[in-house]
């Protein structure tokens, strides 16, 4: 029988890498909601409407398919976990996917299982300034939502100054993801609620940042946690928060590895997360040996599945779809055809500016031919202003993302070198604000 798979809000790259997986060519392979559905330009989400949409659109497809499954943060990780409740699916309860959804949710099941490796993190309300100004930890943190995306609204506060300038944007703009969220959230279990900590508020954290950021991917399938990949994170910029790149494998001892992973296990089993796939973010101190669990997401990371599939033989959208089928995934290891893959970013650090040229495709085109393991995306537009992009960090923008693969390190180092040097942006500054 030719087996469904329900890819929800992909795009044409990730649904062709998911075709290319092994058996399924004689699979139907169904889209539902399209990339642009799930983070619109705007940044403005209906979840309800999305998920009513999704759940229809499954169901003009014939059925009850094999395997529902997505790639992006929310909506789209929240949506799977529904969907697949609702036909019947294997998959991660929703109640476990909003506890690692949930930054302040998370903090608590992380503290309740492992006190001595959780940082003091407060709940603020932006709303209500004077009274998270008294709540508020010690300077200097980090301010985020509950429930982010993309690192939106995430400030580092070092001062007074800094936590009004922050607690205002996550006024203006916070509903444009808590809302969607507390939608959400409301469709899990009627007795499930922690507290009344909802999608309108933020989180404040104590600093845990490292020399090295590295996140595993896993999955917990019959109740046993499995880590198949690590990618290195590289971050830059004045903060070194933005990040640079994220390379495949990560050079990690596996005694870090180990911890990790232990950490992760804990975790996931207290909240009863199970088949699923997840990613976990760490930073890690080499001298001190450190290791702090920053976050984790119920799903495949995108971001990381071009260097699946240029280092291992594929991507690894095949461990969401065998973990809906009932079956443990059997990731390769180094059967494709780089020693070493990375997603590179090319970031805007201006303030704000309007977009007055990007790389052409005679330049990108020029590149394919000299570097034949290059996938080049560019984000932006001539005429765009860089601050009506939604899905940015609060330091930097996001040009262009080119995905690398070669034999060393070295090489792909050289290979970007050569990239940034071949596609030209310009960025028009615009005056700052009085």
């Amino acid at each position: 029988m030719t087996a469904t798979i329900i890819v929800i809000g992909s795009d044409e790259y990730n649904l062709a890498l998911i075709r290319e997986l092994p058996g399924m060519k004689s699979a139907k392979i169904q889209p539902v909601l399209h990339h642009d559905d799930v983070q619109p330009a705007h940044g403005r989400i209906d979840f309800d409407d999305l998920y009513q949409r999704a759940k229809a659109g499954i169901e003009d497809a014939g059925g009850k398919p094999d395997a529902i499954i997505g790639d992006l943060d929310f909506p789209v990780s929240s949506l799977v976990s529904l969907l697949c409740r609702d036909f019947d699916i294997p998959y991660a309860k929703p109640e476990a996917v909003a506890l690692c959804e949930h930054k302040w949710w998370m903090r608590r099941e992380q503290r309740a299982a492992m006190p001595a490796q959780t940082p003091e993190v407060r709940a603020l309300n932006p709303f209500e300034p004077e009274q998270a100004r008294k709540d508020a930890p010690d300077f200097p943190f980090w301010l985020k939502p509950v429930k982010g995306h993309s690192s939106v609204l995430g400030f580092m506060i070092r001062d007074a100054s800094d936590l009004d300038k922050a607690l205002h944007a996550c006024r203006q703009k916070i509903h444009l993801m808590g809302e969607p969220f507390n939608q959400f959230l409301a469709r899990l279990e009627s007795d499930f609620a922690p507290d009344s900590v909802d999608g309108n508020y933020v989180v404040a954290e104590e600093i845990i940042s490292a020399p090295r950021q590295f996140t595993l991917e896993g999955y917990v399938f019959n109740g046993e946690t499995t880590i198949y990949g690590g990618v290195d994170s590289v971050r830059g910029g004045a903060l070194n928060s933005s990040f640079s790149r994220f390379q495949y494998p990560a050079e990690l001892p596996e005694t870090v590895v180990k911890k990790a992973t232990e950490q992760a296990s804990t975790f996931l089993r207290r909240i009863g997360f199970d088949s699923a796939p997840f990613n976990v973010e760490f930073f890690w101190d080499p001298e001190t040996d450190v290791l702090n669990l920053l976050e984790i997401n119920p799903r495949i990371s995108k971001s990381h599945a071009p260097q699946f599939r240029m280092v291992d033989g594929h991507s690894h959208h095949k461990v969401p779809i065998d973990l809906c089928r009932g079956r443990e995934p059997d990731m390769p290891q180094g059967k494709g055809k780089d020693a070493i893959a990375a997603k590179f970013i090319v970031r805007s650090f201006e303030a704000d500016g309007i977009v007055e040229r990007v790389p052409s495709k005679d330049e990108i085109a020029a590149l394919d031919r000299i570097l034949p393991d290059i996938d080049t995306k560019i984000h932006v537009e001539k005429g765009l202003q860089l601050s009506s992009l939604f899905y940015q960090e609060s330091y930097s923008y996001e040009l262009a993302d080119l995905f690398l693969g070669g034999e060393s390190e070295q090489m792909i180092e050289d290979a970007f070198a050569r990239c940034v040097d071949s596609l030209h942006f310009h960025i028009k500054p615009l005056p700052l604000a009085s």
